[in-house]
């Protein structure tokens, strides 16, 4: 929605929405493996690339620290899982491992660069906390995909994910919303102390969501939106 806002307002068309293809439904059907892993794991994923605002998690890394019990700290770790295109992104990834250092959470965090499928569809599976920081992301691929893992998506206050994704009201949440990094901390210091009868229920209905987005819906959207210029284009 935010793209279709977008397109009209610097072109003065109407733009038909399509959401892109997420062919999720393997990941729906992935196996916890939260209750065998000794540590709560909050995972990120994306590229490597500065508007991805990785800086920002490691932030509310800091602010969690603030506001959970010591016990609570020694079991969580923030896994950030993403692709490196080259040495541009390599610096930043050493970049990011520095500011971890600087702010003392260098113990609770773990980079996991060009990681294989099998070992992503594990990390996911073992997953409590999913967490997404771009501002103005398009749309937001990725937070479907933790979202349909299974886990609870804590993504930005903007863009795909607050005009499409991410739903808040009372009774039908599906995830959290966050701009700063004290706003990601209190949601993960929150769903660290929900019940687990309360995460099932946000689990579910994330998991019901995100079928908006599949493959079949896709080929639909795209039909019904072409269907009219090739039919007009043939006549």
């Amino acid at each position: 929605s935010w793209t279709e806002d977008h397109i009209g307002s610097l072109w003065e068309v109407t733009a038909h929405k399509v959401f892109p293809p997420c062919e999720v439904s393997h990941l729906n059907q992935l196996g916890s493996l939260r209750e065998e892993s000794k540590e709560v794991k909050i995972i990120s994923l994306g590229q490597f690339r500065p508007e991805k605002d990785h800086s920002l998690q490691i932030k509310a890394m800091y602010e969690l620290r603030q506001i959970i019990t010591d016990e609570e700290w020694q079991k969580v770790k923030l896994v950030i899982i993403g692709g490196v295109r080259g040495e541009e992104d390599e610096n930043l990834v050493k970049d990011l491992k520095n500011f971890c250092k600087y702010l003392s959470v260098e113990d609770n965090v773990e980079f996991k660069v060009n990681l294989d499928y099998g070992s992503l569809l594990t990390e996911l599976s073992e997953g409590l906390i999913g967490i997404h920081t771009m501002w103005n992301e398009h749309f937001g691929i990725g937070i479907v995909e933790m979202m349909a893992a299974g886990l609870l998506t804590i993504a930005h206050r903007s863009g795909g994910p607050l005009r499409d994704i991410i739903i808040e009201e009372s009774g039908a949440r599906n995830g959290f919303l966050a701009v700063s990094a004290q706003e990601y901390a209190a949601h993960i210091a929150f769903i660290l102390g929900m019940t687990e009868q309360g995460r099932e229920g946000v689990r579910e209905r994330a998991r019901s969501s995100v079928n908006l987005f599949s493959s079949q819906k896709f080929d639909t959207s795209w039909t019904r939106a072409t269907d009219p210029i090739l039919k007009s284009k043939s006549s």
